[in-house]
């Protein structure tokens, strides 16, 4: 690509920016594999309508499957939050439902609520196996 350093130009966004270097990528790409610039002569109107029609139709399969993956991606987010916001309920309640023991190395906090029935403790005397919520 040619320049001329007396035609610069300055862009403060940088979409425009990264778009007209894009731009100017894809010609250097099609002057490499076809030889051509989009100045060619050998085309007429209903040719570039086509050629434009055709990419438009892969656009929209891209768009088509790209739509499909946020779906899916937006489902699994949606049920990830829900089994969070659940299990946070469950949390909020067994705090509610819980009981404070006390021993000789502090205050340990045995809920009566149990979400995960195979984690226990054992009591400080080991006669006492209580569940225990563990996050």
């Amino acid at each position: 690509m040619e320049s001329n350093s007396e035609n610069i130009t300055t862009f403060t966004d940088s979409i425009v920016f990264d778009t007209i270097k894009d731009l100017a990528s894809r010609s250097e790409i099609g002057l490499a594999k076809y030889n051509m610039t989009m100045d060619r002569e050998d085309l007429i109107a209903s040719d570039w309508v086509q050629h434009a029609y055709e990419e438009a139709l892969d656009m929209a399969l891209y768009l088509k499957r790209l739509k499909k993956d946020m779906l899916a991606m937006e489902e699994e987010l949606r049920a990830f939050k829900t089994q969070a916001m659940i299990r946070s309920k469950l949390a909020d309640e067994a705090v509610k439902n819980s009981t404070c023991t006390t021993t000789n190395s502090g205050t340990k906090l045995v809920y009566d609520f149990v979400p995960k029935p195979n984690e226990v403790i054992t009591g400080s005397d080991d006669s006492t196996v209580k569940r225990a919520w563990h996050f």
